[in-house]
């Protein structure tokens, strides 16, 4: 990767910028490199997709009216820098700009990292200015050329040095008034979600490293010819809106730290923990693990909500909220977390498989599999009844959207968990397949069947989770059919087993991390309904409908609890 400066256009007038002005949208320099920035423009704008194959050479030089070796060159450029894969006979496709990072698409925000670390920082705001989008930023924001566009350059300071400098195009359609907003008192991203009503969702990151310039040098007190690390973010709100085009230039000698948990590095996901000046870490906040444990509650309590605004949806149609809400940290904790998705770096066919046979809960697991990027908010949108649906109250199986197999039918999960298992490990034998039962479920004999096949092919690579809420259709599970300790029938078959509380991130993320030489049954002990005080333990709303009033409560119980934990208050 070349320590080249990267196009992010700036207002007229504004200096030191990292490259190219929005008057002129394409820097001076030669040519080739301004084909190669108009080239990453329509892939940045998804004007070209992943996966699909760009023009020809000859098409793109009648397009651009130059030679076939300047289209050549940029092409070689693009390849380069990961955004094309060139090959031979075939032509040239898109892929990924710039180097895959293991992470979850959670938007970074310094302040929250800061805050969250207890370090104490001022910001100042060198420019603040409302224009008309230009080409590239319209396409980025998804708005048409000329629709107001807030820039922003600030820098953030610890103990009177510099180590943050961010600059931002925002989208005024979707945030109005977002340029009345004090941000030396309020972050950009709690400013955005005042103003637009919505929340910050998902963003798509890039790193890459550049010089600093004039400008930046200035800023971060630096040499010119010194590198700096840049993270390009694009970002949108839960709706799906693009709401800002950032890039934050972080000062030589400062880095982002990750904590990692046993494997990260092969199939976890990156948490940003803390800044890191001058090799010294700046001290303070309540932990690496604390910090971890608020974002995955924080991601729950999300899902939580789309649970309750999936049902709400269809008024007088009943859901499995119950079930779906007590699995909502372990589907969390194994596709946010624990897991290697496939669109983590992953090779695919080497990715992680999560079988849901309590396929009935499946409310939950759409979200998770919104925030873990295995599915779109399009499909979400599209409902799950009727012709253009693609997700299903009973999940039809889509592998290429993270549903290993189609459900409804109880205790049909863990049989197919365990063939996948046997043949993942022929064939790939570092992935992992992890199945999702119900303790009610476990009343089915062929869930004992599959025990004990899996416990005699020694499936090390098969982890059971057991969703034990205590309830099912008709009541309590100790009152229909008593399983007892329902781990020491999983360890009659071989397994290993542990038990932890299921509303627990952390436990789980710690049981669920472990590899053995044998099959693993996680019991994590649930709650039904868990977070919706009137569908706790409530056997009603095993299978019920959710009337706007039940709506309104849930979701205010919901937000209240989101504070609580925003500010520490368990």
């Amino acid at each position: 990767m070349s320590r080249q400066r990267p196009f992010f256009p700036m207002p007229e007038g504004v200096t030191g910028h990292a490259g190219g002005t929005a008057a002129g949208d394409v820097p001076a320099s030669p040519l080739y490199l301004q084909i190669k920035l108009m080239m990453r423009d329509k892939i940045d704008a998804r004007t070209w997709r992943a996966g699909e194959a760009i023009p020809s050479e000859a098409e793109l030089c009648a397009q651009f009216q130059v030679s076939r070796g300047t289209i050549r060159h940029a092409l070689r450029e693009l390849a380069l820098e990961g955004y094309i894969i060139t090959k031979k006979g075939s032509g040239s496709f898109v892929a990924q700009g710039g180097l895959p990072r293991p992470a979850a698409h959670v938007p970074l925000s310094f302040a929250t990292l800061l805050h969250e670390r207890g370090i104490q920082f001022t910001t100042r705001v060198v420019t603040r200015e409302v224009v008309g989008a230009p080409r590239s930023i319209a396409a980025h924001l998804g708005v048409l050329v000329g629709a107001p566009a807030l820039f922003m350059r600030r820098v953030r300071s610890v103990g009177g040095d510099a180590i943050v400098c961010q600059e931002s195009w925002s989208n005024l359609e979707v945030c109005p008034r977002l340029d009345e907003a004090d941000f030396e008192r309020e972050s950009l991203f709690d400013a955005v979600q005042r103003c637009s009503g919505k929340r910050v969702a998902a963003s798509n990151v890039r790193y890459l490293s550049f010089e600093a310039g004039p400008g930046h040098a200035a800023l971060l007190s630096c040499a010119p010819s010194d590198a700096l690390l840049g993270l390009e973010q694009v970002i949108s709100l839960d709706d799906g809106s693009v709401v800002e085009w950032s890039l934050t230039s972080l000062r030589p000698g400062t880095s982002i730290v990750a904590s990692a948990l046993p494997d990260d590095v092969t199939r976890g996901h990156l948490e940003t923990d803390a800044i890191v000046r001058g090799g010294d870490r700046l001290q303070g906040g309540p932990g690496k693990e604390a910090a971890l444990r608020r974002r995955l509650e924080l991601q729950a309590l999300q899902v939580r909500r789309d649970v309750v605004s999936l049902a709400h949806r269809y008024e007088g149609v009943p859901f499995h909220l119950g079930g779906a809400l007590s699995m909502v940290e372990i589907v969390v904790a194994l596709l946010l977390r624990v897991m290697r998705t496939g669109k983590d770096s992953t090779p695919w066919e080497e990715r992680d498989r999560l079988v849901l046979s309590k396929a009935h809960a499946s409310v939950a697991l759409y979200p998770a599999l919104l925030r873990a990027g295995l599915i779109s908010q399009d499909d979400l949108d599209r409902g799950l009844f009727g012709e253009g649906a693609v997700l299903f109250k009973h999940p039809q199986r889509d592998p290429s959207r993270g549903i290993e197999t189609s459900g409804g039918s109880l205790g049909m999960g863990l049989g197919y968990a365990a063939g996948l298992a046997l043949a993942l490990r022929r064939t790939h034998p570092g992935a992992r397949t992890f199945c999702i039962v119900g303790d009610g479920e476990c009343e089915e004999g062929s869930v004992w069947e599959s025990a004990a096949f899996a416990g005699f092919k020694r499936l090390e690579n098969l982890t059971v989770i057991v969703d034990a809420n205590g309830m099912q259709l008709d009541g309590p599970t100790s009152e229909i059919m008593d399983n007892g300790p329902i781990q020491r029938k999983f360890a009659a078959f071989g397994f290993e087993t542990q038990e932890v509380d299921g509303h627990d991130v952390m436990a789980l993320v710690r049981a669920l991390s472990l590899r053995t030489d044998r099959p693993r049954a996680i019991v994590a002990r649930t709650i039904k309904g868990k977070g919706v005080s009137f569908a706790e333990n409530n056997v009603i709303w095993h299978d019920n409908a959710l009337s706007r009033d039940d709506y309104e409560r849930a979701m205010g119980e919901l937000d209240a609890r989101e504070e609580a934990v925003r500010h520490g208050r368990g």
